[in-house]
């Protein structure tokens, strides 16, 4: 059991490590990003601007929807 607890420790840490880079990181997906009706808006979940599409967006205030992904 002794030898165990510091091989679960070291892992524990190394995983919370990872997942603090990743969460730190740049968008994952920053290379999908397109123009999607540059200016459009959401207010009330309709879209302005812009065909109607899914308003909830992502930590980075993009989203995809029924349309390519994009950022707002």
């Amino acid at each position: 059991m002794k030898k165990k607890l510091p091989i679960f420790v070291s892992l524990a840490v190394i995983s919370s490590a990872v997942s603090v880079a990743y969460a730190l990181g740049g968008n994952p997906r920053a290379e999908e990003i397109t123009s999607f009706n540059p200016g459009h808006t959401h207010e009330s979940g309709i879209s302005h601007g812009a065909t109607q599409h899914s308003g909830g967006t992502d930590r980075f205030g993009c989203h995809n929807g029924s349309v390519p992904y994009h950022c707002h």
